[in-house]
């Protein structure tokens, strides 16, 4: 059992519900958490819906006194960690502080922070700059800030790998559980939008506008003509069964294979996601995959290179397998892997795979079996969790309820 990675618990702050109670909700129902975007205006962006966390009351976290010392990304990490710790029933102490790590993924966190901080050096002349701003500029300061409320010191890593941050920070975690390096760590992702991101995706022309049908998210429908941006952080506690049986732990689940492969842009990208899933199955290909947890994000060329990618991974099955996008709900965001990966492990405990809503119009370049509308009943054993950067890297991660060689 040294080897067989656990998940034992989650912790989710997120567009569509603070905590894992809500969240599943909202994933039940179909709930949507993208809405017009009041922390910023919009006035200049073509865009002007986001997926936005609300009803988030850092007090309920982190005393009051430490609040304004702590950016919005990094208390969206510390709150996951404490609801994911508590979901797995495990207090960090004095004595096992240094066998308990953090490995998360941040995209373009600290940004609000730099932001704020060289306005005040360029506009203001020094003359009201912060100095509490500066050690939020960093994008490990969510990881840092994490272990210093909770107490932890043993590992401590900040990934980023675009959009499969989040991927890459459990892959990570996952390796240094097995090689003995910590015996519990808290990993996923975490993100905040600010304004400064959202102008530059929006400068890209990246982002969705209304053409008709409204600003949405609609991943795999033939109407989608871009991102729209959310923010937010998902986090798993994982340890190897062997530990969590010690200490009478409820298993949720289990990390069963894994992989992340980069690829050229002049590469067929979906040769590439083909090769990732193969990697990730290696050994198990002979396992009934109950649904595929898809990277989809109402972007033209990423949803269509999935699908050609699962397809060429499973040139028999594809037609059968359930495949749904939850980031028709809360948005796209660099470590969006850490709330799906909660969404994965909920769909596991609760037998429903979610839906992807907003899909009207189908699309002949993305002809999955996609659940939309309403969720879908059924036992569901095993997810295949996919994350995608066209012409970057491509990862995937199998996940079971149970242990299955």
């Amino acid at each position: 059992m040294t080897d067989r990675i656990c998940i034992t618990g989650v912790g989710v702050i997120s567009p569509v519900g603070i905590g894992k109670d809500e969240f599943l909700l909202s994933l039940k129902n179909g709930q949507p958490g993208i809405t017009e975007i009041k922390a910023f205006d919009t006035h200049f962006f073509r865009s002007k819906k986001a997926g936005m966390v609300q009803n988030y009351h850092p007090k309920d976290f982190i005393p009051a006194g430490k609040i304004r010392r702590i950016d919005r990304a990094s208390q969206f990490a510390i709150a996951a960690s404490k609801l994911a710790l508590a979901d797995a029933r495990f207090p960090v102490t004095q004595e096992n502080s240094s066998r308990v790590g953090v490995v998360l993924g941040s995209g373009f966190c600290g940004l609000s922070s730099s932001e704020a901080f060289h306005k005040s050096q360029v506009l203001k002349d020094f003359l009201d700059l912060n100095p509490m701003l500066f050690p939020n500029t960093v994008p490990n300061a969510a990881s840092s800030h994490v272990s210093i409320e909770l107490g932890i010191r043993g590992v401590n890593c900040t990934l980023v790998q675009s959009f499969c941050t989040a991927e890459a920070a459990i892959l990570f975690a996952s390796d240094q559980i097995r090689n003995g390096r910590a015996d519990v760590i808290l990993t996923g992702g975490v993100d905040e939008l600010s304004e400064f991101l959202f102008r530059g995706f929006s400068d890209l022309r990246l982002l969705a506008t209304d053409q008709g049908h409204g600003e949405r998210s609609c991943p795999y429908d033939r109407m989608r003509n871009g991102l729209v941006l959310g923010e937010g952080s998902g986090v798993l506690v994982i340890e190897t069964e062997e530990h969590a049986r010690s200490r009478g732990a409820k298993v949720l689940g289990y990390i069963l294979g894994y992989s992340l492969v980069g690829g050229s842009s002049k590469n067929d990208g979906s040769e590439n996601i083909g090769r990732s899933l193969r990697l990730t199955l290696r050994g198990k290909e002979g396992m009934e995959i109950d649904t595929i947890s898809g990277a989809g994000n109402s972007s033209k060329i990423l949803d269509a290179l999935e699908a050609q990618g699962i397809k060429k991974a499973f040139p028999s099955q594809y037609s059968r397998i359930p495949v749904s996008s939850i980031k028709s709900m809360t948005g796209e965001a660099i470590a969006s892997g850490g709330m799906r990966m909660v969404a994965n492990v909920l769909s596991m405990g609760y037998g429903f795979i979610p839906p992807t809503i907003n899909y009207l119009f189908p699309d002949p370049s993305c002809d999955l079996r996609y659940v939309t509308h309403q969720k879908l009943d059924q036992e569901v054993r095993t997810v295949l969790h996919m994350g995608i950067s066209p012409g970057e890297c491509y990862s995937s991660i199998l996940m079971g309820r149970e242990w299955n060689r």
